[in-house]
């Protein structure tokens, strides 16, 4: 059973009256997840209406991954909501058959959570990572997850019955991060759960707490 509300908790980031969001899309375009593809490009389409994209609000990024991660585009890419969908709307999937989800998760902490790709973490705005994985790792994930959680980012990762769910829950947050749904058409009832919760986070140094 995966916990969308939860998920909703800490992606929609309540700052006072004004939200600040870095998040990066982490998507698996193996051969694997050929049939879940068209599902997981949606999801992350119908997330990407939600945000508020500017230069100065949210920003948002989407990596591709199989063996080796492909960033389709940065943080600092697009400051205008239509351009990102326009960006996610072009997506086709990059193919492979060996999913190496340890060396993505890396390449993503080393290549666009950096502020010359448009991170503000240094300006204490939410880094947030959403890792869609339809299928379980050949690498191990533990070292970049840890590496991830002592930048800071918070790490969700949903997946569906052909993933690991131990590993989705080493490669999050912490376990209430990790979804899991028995196939990824689901996504859109796992939306409908994030879109209608009303709580948020407060962060100074990643604390968060419940809004009532």
């Amino acid at each position: 059973m995966y916990h969308a509300s939860r998920f909703l908790q800490y992606f929609f980031i309540a700052e006072s009256d004004r939200r600040r969001r870095d998040v990066v899309f982490l998507m698996d375009g193996s051969e694997g997840n050929k049939n879940g593809f068209p599902a997981m490009k949606e999801f992350v389409q119908r997330m990407v209406e939600r945000l508020d994209i500017t230069e100065n609000r949210d920003r948002v990024s989407v990596v591709q991954y199989s063996r080796d991660a492909e960033v389709h585009f940065y943080l600092n890419t697009y400051t205008t909501k239509e351009d990102s969908l326009d960006g996610v709307r072009g997506l086709r999937r990059k193919g492979g058959r060996t999913l190496y989800t340890g060396a993505a998760i890396q390449y993503v902490r080393d290549n666009v959570f950096t502020a010359s790709s448009g991170s503000r973490g240094l300006e204490s705005v939410p880094q947030i990572l959403v890792l869609l994985s339809g299928g379980r790792s050949s690498d191990s994930v533990d070292a970049a997850a840890s590496s991830l959680k002592e930048l800071g980012v918070l790490t969700f990762g949903i997946g569906s019955r052909g993933s690991d769910s131990r590993e989705l829950q080493r490669i999050s947050y912490n376990t209430d991060y990790a979804l899991t749904v028995s196939d990824f058409s689901e996504l859109p009832n796992v939306q409908e759960q994030l879109l209608a919760s009303q709580t948020g986070l407060k962060f100074g140094h990643w604390i968060c707490c419940k809004m009532t």
